[in-house]
């Protein structure tokens, strides 16, 4: 069920964007371009046998760090001769990063305390500007170091649940992703939210690995991972309040997905992982709470009111609105006592009557929606548009949808191999994850990078597609 719940969310969408919008016929266009190249990819896999063979008998680390230093290279490099004009909202982060690594408050406290993420990534971005100094180049080459680490880590999941070959294709393809090197120019925290995220994955999969282990020893282990798990979700959340997504994905999986026989029989390493993962998280975030507090001089709010009241703006589809905004800030907010949790909880509440208004257009409203969210992958060039020039602009826009809608297709294909697979092992917490961040962000504003960290779990799950090593078995290596 879960399988073909992510191949609607995937495939629906990008039907969407392309066939269902032929005013723009760029989108039709690069799905066009990328389902030529996955017909000729798919057809030269039987020509690979002598390449993957040599890639499969390897060394493993060689290929892992030779990867990432030519994503480094690549990544980098871009940075390096694009610069663009930072949005405003990126403008911010870094504004709020330099106060803190000076040693102040944020000099918006008032805007940050309604939207307090900014102050969980510029927090993690201040302690690089207090080493290296308060320029931007700063906070990309930190973007660049995420992603080659992020890389490090898919590569090492998709090695671990596919083949060699498998793996090396898929940190091409992150090395290559169009999106990620825009993004990577801005100061932005979808960088660092995702490497955590891939983070949580990689632990869990060690965590995954130990139950299945004797010994007293694992015990131990496991509560060591769990409290770093919970930890890393701390952050998770301090910078995108997703957290409760990877959470409910494993619990889920644990209790619906999980091979019974060997749920039973290490029930009791599961249960203690849960346990103390969720208690460290708990305390983590509590902590987070007392210093968010302390910088902001109120408490965060508890609820996204604004959030969820942008997401049922009809006019807009669900996304940003400039009306929205002026009304939080010179009504709510400022009418409140400029207190934040007061002015979230007011929105909130008027949230509540415009989801009774959209009630008759809800379905049109949730595809748009996901249109919005999964139906292209431009957002890296649209945050740079003012730095490029209109033909420019577009070639960039159609390279990113040729590179994402290729990814789907394999993603898709993946997705199938997983299933006839009769996987049960930790790699379906991806599936549910994606399939979690998507359905949550129909509940609240929408824009196209809030995709950024699906993009990913897309490439982990297209590995089962490249691999063609038959694994029937779910071995933990």
């Amino acid at each position: 069920m879960e399988l073909l719940l992510f191949l609607l969310l995937l495939i629906l969408p990008l039907g969407m964007q392309t066939v269902g919008n032929l005013s723009h016929k760029s989108y039709l266009l690069a799905l066009l371009t990328s389902c030529i190249l996955f017909a000729m990819i798919w057809f030269l896999r039987g020509m690979w046998k002598g390449l993957r063979d040599r890639i499969n008998g390897g060394n493993a680390v060689m290929h892992g760090v030779i990867l990432s230093i030519l994503c480094l290279l690549v990544n980098g490099g871009f940075t390096f001769f694009f610069r663009p004009v930072q949005a405003a909202d990126y403008r911010t982060f870094f504004q709020v990063a330099k106060d803190l690594s000076q040693g102040f408050h944020p000099g918006m406290k008032d805007y940050v305390a309604m939207f307090p993420h900014i102050l969980g990534y510029a927090s993690f971005l201040s302690l690089f500007l207090k080493l290296f100094g308060q320029s931007l180049a700063v906070a990309v080459g930190v973007n660049v170091v995420l992603t080659t680490l992020s890389g490090i880590i898919l590569f090492y999941l998709v090695y671990r649940q596919t083949d060699l070959f498998s793996a090396v294709l898929e940190y091409l393809l992150w090395v290559l992703c169009p999106s990620k090197m825009f993004y990577n120019t801005m100061s932005l925290s979808e960088p660092y939210y995702t490497f955590l995220i891939l983070m949580f994955f990689l632990l869990l999969r060690q965590s995954e690995a130990l139950t299945m282990k004797g010994g007293r020893a694992r015990f131990a282990w496991i509560v060591i991972l769990a409290v770093v798990c919970g930890m890393i979700l701390t952050f998770v959340q301090a910078a995108r309040p997703i957290a409760a997504i990877p959470i409910i994905a494993l619990a889920l999986w644990c209790v619906f997905l999980t091979d019974g026989e060997t749920l039973r029989k290490h029930r009791k390493e599961w249960l203690l992982l849960g346990a103390v993962l969720i208690l460290s998280y708990r305390v983590g975030t509590g902590l987070w709470r007392s210093y968010a507090t302390e910088q902001l001089e109120q408490a965060p709010p508890s609820v996204p009111g604004y959030n969820i009241y942008v997401g049922f703006n009809l006019e807009t589809g669900g996304s940003y609105s400039d009306t929205d905004m002026d009304l939080l800030q010179s009504r709510y907010f400022g009418e409140y006592e400029r207190n934040a949790e007061v002015a979230q909880q007011r929105m909130l509440q008027d949230a509540k009557l415009r989801i009774d208004e959209a009630k008759p257009v809800m379905l049109r409203l949730m595809l748009t929606k996901l249109r919005t969210l999964l139906g292209h992958d431009e957002g890296g060039v649209f945050y740079a548009m003012e730095s490029l020039s209109s033909g420019l602009y577009s070639a960039c826009c159609i390279l990113s949808n040729i590179w994402y809608y290729l990814i789907v297709l394999f993603a898709a294909f993946g997705c199938m191999a997983i299933g006839k697979r009769n996987e049960s092992g930790s790699a379906l917490v991806w599936i549910l994850f994606a399939i979690g961040l998507i359905l949550a962000q129909l509940l609240v504003e929408v824009a196209a990078r809030y995709h950024y960290a699906l993009i990913p779990i897309l490439l982990m799950i297209a590995g089962y597609a490249f691999d063609q090593s038959a694994k029937q078995t779910n071995e933990i290596k």
